[in-house]
């Protein structure tokens, strides 16, 4: 029987994809949790393989026997599974997500649209990030839990996921205003409820436009805000139960979790910013990494490995995925709404995802 480990680092969207792929495989996994130190915040693939960025008296303890695969999305990671294989005499098969600096050490590299990783022997670009909705009993569970609070709300819901900002889009206070009163105008000429969900991201400024707003338009707005204490979330009883979406786009999990449930979805406005040293930065990773669709081969290769070694990461671009769920109809921007009736968004790559990380266990 194959070992296989998974390692989460609280980072919901990342855990969520590799512990999915984990357990497609068919075989018993053990997750083991991260958590960084402040070293963990700076550029530490220099170092190579080792453990200096982790909290070990906070994490799972990563000891022999050595499993078989690891399976790790992001890139404060990749110091640490390349521990793990050198720990393990080069034998642990190692299969990352995102956009890993010098995708040559993994056996397989899984890269959603987002992300700028040219094509490679080793490298999949997928057609849509891995996150799936959660699965049907745990919405039914928190629908449950949550009736007896929403009851009152009448239907239809509009509910109102906010991310936050993060490069190119700011969600700043005009931002917030302009959403609410959007969103609260649909809800109320449709003669129902608003529901609005924060996240941890949400910026200080925007939560206190929506929980002033909030407060001023009554009965028919239940606003959620995050708390990393909170032991009573309400996000899964919104999926569950919400009629149509706004989702930040900056968001992409949820963006896709929402779009895979196969309701209306609406992306909401932003800013976007300019910032002369981003986009400098990235045209130097498309200098030294080249397009995903024509990437760098020999020399060129090598010199890509030498930048992300030096702290280029690979491009991403964020509204890649907004803006393709939009142009195929799965989304609009709002006050818009997209999707396909009584379909919901693809999840083509996966199986032959699957049988790809399943070649590389040991038979």
């Amino acid at each position: 029987m194959a070992r296989v480990w998974v390692l989460t680092s609280g980072r919901t969207g990342d855990d969520k994809q590799s512990l999915r792929l984990a357990t497609a495989l068919g075989e018993p996994f053990e997750e083991k949790k991260i958590v960084f130190n402040e070293r963990a915040a700076t550029w530490r693939l220099m170092l190579g393989a080792g453990l200096d960025t982790v909290d070990l008296a906070s994490s799972s303890r990563l000891e022999a026997p050595w499993p078989d695969m690891l399976i790790s999305t992001g890139w404060r990671q990749v110091p640490v599974v390349r521990w793990v294989r050198c720990k393990s005499g080069e034998r642990t098969r190692l299969v990352q997500m995102n956009r890993p600096p010098g995708p040559r050490h993994f056996d397989l590299v899984l890269s959603p649209p987002q992300y700028e990783v040219p094509a490679r022997p080793n490298i999949v670009r997928l057609d849509w990030p891995l996150q799936l909705p959660p699965e049907a009993d745990v919405l039914e569970r928190a629908a449950r839990a949550w009736r007896g609070r929403l009851s009152s709300l009448p239907r239809p819901w509009t509910v109102l996921l906010l991310g936050g900002s993060s490069h190119p889009f700011k969600l700043g206070p005009d931002d917030a205003r302009t959403l609410f009163d959007g969103a609260h105008e649909r809800a109320t000429n449709a003669g129902g409820s608003l529901l609005i969900s924060t996240s941890r991201r949400t910026p200080a400024a925007a939560l206190d436009v929506f929980e002033r707003a909030s407060a001023e338009a009554g009965e028919r707005v239940l606003l959620y805000t995050w708390s990393a204490d909170a032991t009573d979330n309400p996000y899964h009883a919104f999926l569950a139960g919400g009629d149509e979406f706004v989702v930040t786009p900056d968001s992409i999990s949820m963006l896709v979790e929402v779009a895979r449930l196969g309701r209306p979805l609406a992306i909401a406005p932003h800013t976007r910013v300019r910032s002369f040293a981003k986009d400098t930065r990235a045209a130097a990773k498309r200098l030294f990494h080249g397009a995903p669709e024509s990437p760098r081969t020999g020399i060129g290769e090598s010199i890509s490995d030498l930048a992300s070694a030096l702290g280029l990461k690979f491009g991403r671009d964020l509204a890649s995925v907004s803006r393709k769920m939009i142009e195929s109809g799965w989304a609009a921007d709002f006050p818009a709404f997209g999707g396909r009736e009584g379909e919901s968004l693809p999840d083509d790559d996966f199986a032959k995802i699957v049988e790809r990380a399943r070649s590389l266990l040991p038979s």
